[in-house]
């Protein structure tokens, strides 16, 4: 464990300060240890985006700051993790909820997951399974959206009713490859079911 490094944030304020002060986290974790980090995961990157969304802009202290809304916290998080890939290349991964029609009960987390990179907009998209055609919303802002190279839906299977271990489903978003897998997870890892 001494090789992971993790850092709860609270509210968007606290995620951008960490993003801040990342690479100085980073650096001294390397010559502590005297290898790199080769692996940034974000859980639920949306996770405070329905607050931010709710809370009116915070106006600037100063003159020579600008004021924080919802656009604003997600440009300077995009651009404090593309100065961190700057000094410190490594592959970011980020998990957060997708926005899919009222069908799917809370207990249904569905998560999508991507590479950080500079891509297209997407604002909905729907999704061909072979069983059906779902909406997804995407609810992100613009500036995370053109950040992301590769998304990934992962979301339960219809067959997990029928099975004692629940099966998932993942589809490739973005590239669109038209390629899906049913996996399902145990103690000893994730295994494709045929």
């Amino acid at each position: 464990m001494r090789r992971f490094l993790y850092i709860r944030c609270y509210d968007s304020f606290e995620f951008l300060a960490t993003l801040k002060t990342l690479h100085f986290q980073l650096q001294k974790e390397k010559e502590a240890h005297g290898s790199g980090v080769y692996l940034l995961m974000i859980d639920s990157i949306g996770a405070f985006y329905w607050m931010d969304r709710a809370s009116p802009s915070i106006p600037p202290g100063s003159n020579n700051r600008r004021s924080l809304s919802l656009q604003s916290v997600s440009d300077i998080a995009v651009q404090e993790i593309q100065k961190i890939l700057v000094v410190h290349p490594m592959l970011v991964l980020t998990t957060k909820a997708a926005s899919l029609p009222d069908k799917f009960t809370s207990r249904e987390v569905i998560r999508s997951t991507g590479q950080l990179s500079i891509e297209s907009n997407l604002d909905s998209r729907t999704i061909r399974s072979s069983t059906n055609a779902q909406l997804y919303r995407e609810y992100m802002p613009s500036v995370w959206q053109s950040f992301v190279s590769h998304r990934i839906l992962v979301r339960p299977s219809d067959d997990s009713k029928y099975q004692k271990k629940p099966i998932y489903l993942s589809e490739w978003l973005l590239p669109s490859l038209k390629l899906s897998d049913k996996f399902t997870i145990n103690e000893d890892g994730a295994y494709i079911v045929s």
